[in-house]
Parts: structure tokens; C-alpha cells; sequence
């Protein structure tokens, strides 16, 4: 059952993301109407801008590329027999979600359940395991696994592993804002790796469940997810009918003409009273002034926009330093669906930079060819990404018949992907100064709240700042 906007927002928690029952609506009148400037027409952007313009705000949202959507992307007309595929933003889960069903819901978007994590199999030193083998104690012995471990994989799904050793400390956040409020602050100082291995973890178990990150960050992690009753590794996913690009493409619908293509910001100005953006479009130079601005594009491209007078020096430290990956999607177009043929799982993790794991989609579209769909490391080539399939697909035979790569970091505006771990100690630099505004500037997008889901963490950023926008004096 999918719950209805009032209850998601009701839901959010730690009142960032509530709004008030008067801004749901569409006659919803501002408190006092605010000119606002949103850089970047992402989901997190269009999402904002559509919130404020709700409320009876003047929006001007600047994109810089010739598109809606940032990194949700579907790709439709280079594929034959109405196939298409999402080049970013793969999903959407339930639970995990609220705030993007919310929209889903308000806006009737198409969607259905996709079984791209169901029947998983799994690469483990040379070879492809299932998951019941992944619960057998007599393989899981051959891993190199305590017994602790493998009294607990033959119970619990092969990804919750990292559940046995941090659950333990996941009640003590009682505000998942709050991640200095738990007593777990010395936690910061080691990498998750190291808090495994004194909690008596095996070597193997580091290696299959650890990371190099802070290990604070991981629990803080963890036990958002628990307290929003998500699985680490979800396994109900979702995505929208022709494309999860249908959510961005509405946002943008609705806002029409306030979105501007082809306006990349070139510098900031801002002061006591209001701000300016400089930004250029086919024509030359131009400018606008507004009360307010949302810096929506990824840090990465943040950091190279002239900001006068400079941010603080900590909210500067942790916009250049914020850790991404960029990613390639591999797509290989096949005559047909031939893993279907072969009784074979096409939900496949090889663990390969070539070809980390793949799936299939869009399973709905009425035609005999397949699509097999994955990710890999930037700068993998389409041949390469096909070789490594071939290697570790559990049979000999396929009718592959095009293989082609989205590589998004070649892409001049939205090369970053999703934040990655932040180190040992650095926790406390990055939050909560990544999402404090400064000034008139504000800051929303998935790098921006406290768990970098995606749509998910894009659309709660955009709510909180569009509430404190409204609220605002």
C-alpha cells in the first residue's frame, strides 16, 4: 500500500522534512513570496523549485546541460523494439523511499516492482554461488568464516552480515540527524574494517562486510535505515514504466518556462539582502537577482563556481572535499531473453571493475530481445564490459548481438555519482556543515542529507530547504 503525501511527510522525521499542512495544497499562499534561484535541474532542483513554487514562490531554476534530470537518465532512442534503459537512478525501494512515493503517488506515475535483486547469484573467490548455497554452513565453512558468521549467514541473507556485528550499536541513535549524539564519537576514529576485527570478526567476514570508511558513518548508517525499517541491501525494488526519467520530466512539466536549458552559472554573489548569479546562455552573459538561491548540482561542480564573498572556510572545506565515484553502465542488447532459455539467474554480482553485477529491464516491453544491464568501474569499454559477462555468465552461449556503455564520467556536467565513505575522523567536518546554509545560499541534492540514497536523499534536501525558504523572514 502506497501511503499518501500528509503521512510521508508526517513521517520524515526530526521535523526537517514535515511541511505544514497549508503548503500541501495547491492553493497553498506563501508567508511572504520570495524570488529564488535553483542551480541545477536534477531531481533534487526540480524538487525544490517545484515545492517552492507551490508555495507561491518566484522560481528560476538554471540548468546547465540541455536536459532535466542530472543523473536520471533513461535512454530510449538508441534502443530498438520500444526497450529502453534507466543510465542512472536504477531504483526505488519500499520502505526506504517515503518522500519519492509521495510524489509518485501526487503525480499517477506508472510504476511496477522490478526482480532485479531476486534469485541472486553471487561471485565468491573463482566462482558463482547462489543463495542457498550462501546459507549452506559447509560452504560457508570453505570461506574462511567463524562459526559465529556462519551460525548467522545460515540464517540471515549473505548481505546482512554487516548486521551481526553493528546492531549492537544502532539503538543509541535516538535523532538520525544526531550522529554525534549517540556516546559513539570514538567510533569516527577508526575504519569500519578496524571496529569488525576488535568486535571479533574473521578475516573473511572483514573482507566481505568491512570498509575502509569511518566506521561511525557505517553504524550512523545502519541504523538509519533500521530506524526507517530498511534493509542494508533492500530487496523489494521499484522503478517508473518507460523510465525512471518520468519523475524529473514531470517536476519539469509542471514548472514549464522556470526552467532555463543551457544556463550554466558562471559566479556567485550574495549578500545581507539577496544574491546574484551570473550564468551564461547561447546569447552571451547575463544575470539574475533573487532573495534566495539553492545550489543543487553536485560538489563537484559547485567547487568550481567563484563564490564572493568566499564561504566560511569549513563549509568550503567540506564542499571541495566531498568523496564520489563516477560509474559506467554497461548495456548488452541481446536477440533474446536467453537466460530464460537456460534457466539461468541474469541477477548476477561478478565483482569485476569490467562488470561489477548485472540485470535485465524493461521486462514489460512486449519483444523477444533482451536487455542485460550492469554497472563498471568509469573508462570500461563496451568490448571489455562484454569479455568479462562472457567469463562469468554460468553458460557458454548467449545472442548478444550489441554491446554499448554509458559512461558518466564523460559526461561535462553529472561525471559524479553517489558519495562514497568519508574517512576516519572527517565525519564531524562534513556534518553537519554540508547542509548548513550559508547566507542566502542554500544547499540540497543527494550528497546533502544525512543518507546519500539517491532520489531519495535528493528529494528530502529539497523539501528541507524549501521549507526553511518559506519559513524564512
Amino acid at each position: 500500500m502506497i501511503i499518501t503525501r500528509r503521512e510521508a511527510l508526517q513521517a520524515a522525521g526530526a521535523g526537517l522534512l514535515s511541511l505544514s499542512p497549508t503548503s500541501l495544497g495547491s492553493q497553498a499562499v506563501a508567508r511572504t513570496k520570495k524570488k529564488v534561484v535553483v542551480g541545477a535541474a536534477g531531481i533534487a532542483g526540480l524538487c525544490c523549485a517545484y515545492e517552492l513554487f507551490r508555495r507561491g514562490h518566484d522560481v528560476t531554476v538554471l540548468e546547465a546541460s540541455g536536459r532535466v534530470g542530472g543523473h536520471v537518465k533513461t535512454i530510449k532512442d538508441e534502443l530498438p523494439d520500444g526497450l529502453y534503459v534507466d543510465a542512472g537512478a536504477e531504483q526505488f525501494t519500499k520502505p526506504g523511499y517515503d518522500l519519492y512515493w509521495s510524489y509518485v503517488q501526487e503525480f499517477n506515475l506508472p510504476h511496477l516492482q522490478d526482480h532485479r535483486r531476486d534469485h541472486m547469484l553471487r561471485r565468491v573467490g573463482d566462482r558463482l554461488y547462489s543463495e542457498d548455497e550462501l546459507a549452506d554452513p559447509k560452504i560457508l565453512a570453505g570461506f574462511g568464516l567463524n562459526q559465529q558468521e556462519i551460525n548467522y549467514l545460515a540464517k540471515h541473507p549473505w548481505w546482512q552480515l554487516l548486521s551481526l556485528y553493528v546492531d549492537k550499536y544502532t539503538d543509541a541513535f535516538e535523532d538520525e540527524y544526531q550522529p554525534f549524539s549517540a556516546g559513539l564519537n570514538r567510533l569516527d576514529g577508526i575504519t569500519l574494517s578496524q571496529l569488525l576485527q576488535q568486535d571479533g570478526a574473521s578475516p573473511a567476514g572483514i573482507r566481505f562486510a568491512g570498509g575502509n570508511g569511518s566506521a561511525l558513518q557505517a553504524v550512523w548508517h545502519a541504523a538509519i535505515l533500521k530506524r526507517r525499517g530498511v534493509p542494508l541491501w533492500p530487496t523489494q525494488v521499484f522503478r517508473l514504466i518507460g523510465g525512471n526519467s518520468l519523475l524529473p520530466e514531470t517536476f519539469a512539466q509542471k514548472l514549464g518556462d522556470r526552467v532555463q536549458l543551457g544556463c550554466p552559472i558562471t559566479s556567485i554573489r550574495h549578500g545581507d539582502t539577496g544574491v546574484t548569479v551570473e550564468y551564461r546562455e547561447f546569447r552571451g552573459k547575463k544575470e539574475i537577482s533573487a532573495d534566495y538561491l539553492v545550489c543543487c548540482m553536485s560538489a563537484v561542480m559547485l567547487r568550481q563556481i567563484p563564490i564572493t564573498p568566499a564561504l566560511p572556510e569549513a563549509k568550503q572545506w567540506a564542499i571541495r572535499s566531498v568523496p564520489y565515484y563516477s560509474a559506467t553502465r554497461p548495456v548488452l542488447q541481446s536477440r533474446t531473453k536467453f537466460w530464460r532459455e537456460q534457466d539461468v539467474s541474469i541477477n548476477i554480482q561478478f565483482s569485476e571493475a569490467d562488470f561489477e553485477h548485472c540485470w535485465s529491464m524493461p521486462e514489460e516491453v512486449n519483444t523477444k530481445r533482451g536487455l542485460v544491464v550492469g554497472t563498471a568501474q568509469p573508462g570500461v569499454a563496451a568490448d571489455a564490459a562484454l569479455e568479462t559477462f562472457r567469463t562469468y555468465y554460468p553458460n557458454n552461449s548467449d545472442t548478444i548481438e550489441r554491446a554499448m556503455i554509458i559512461d558518466w564520467s564523460r559526461d561535462p556536467w553529472c561525471m559524479a555519482c553517489e558519495v562514497t565513505s568519508y574517512k576516519p575522523g572527517e565525519l564531524k567536518k562534513f556534518w553537519p556543515a554540508l547542509i548548513d546554509p550559508s547566507g542566502r545560499i542554500y544547499f540540497a541534492g543527494a550528497y546533502c542529507d544525512n543518507l546519500n540514497w539517491g532520489q531519495e536523499a535528493a528529494t528530502r534536501s529539497a523539501n528541507r530547504v524549501a521549507r526553511a525558504i518559506d519559513e524564512s523572514a
